[in-house]
């Protein structure tokens, strides 16, 4: 059973989702102590715009992370289709950054058929 559009593109959506919540978790927290070492009286909103401007910017590089390596994929031959006029997309296993490739297909369904 192949996935539905909507369905690749919600799992995608919810992998990104959990990658930038923990990485921006760690982060904040490490600022958060490093900023409190220098200054006691940090105001809460320093704290709140460096974790706002963190998720975008991994959101951001993320996506642009897995451009780049289905682009390089593709390029190398690690991803191929099935043959004349069928959406079947085959993934090298030996695909360096293989996850992020399958995050790209994920995200842009589109892809399959480019």
């Amino acid at each position: 059973m192949t996935p539905t559009r909507s369905a690749l593109i919600f799992r995608g959506l919810c992998k990104v989702v959990a990658i930038v919540f923990v990485t921006n978790q760690v982060l904040t927290t490490l600022f958060t102590y490093a900023a409190q070492q220098l200054d006691s009286a940090l105001p809460p909103e320093a704290i709140w715009i460096f974790s706002c401007l963190t998720c975008g910017l991994i959101t951001l590089w993320l996506q642009s992370d897995a451009r780049r390596a289905f682009g390089f994929a593709r390029e190398k031959g690690f991803v191929t289709t099935g043959g004349e006029g069928k959406q079947d997309l085959q993934i090298a296993g030996d695909c360096p950054r293989r996850w992020l490739v399958i995050l790209h297909i994920e995200l842009n369904p589109a892809a399959i058929g480019a």
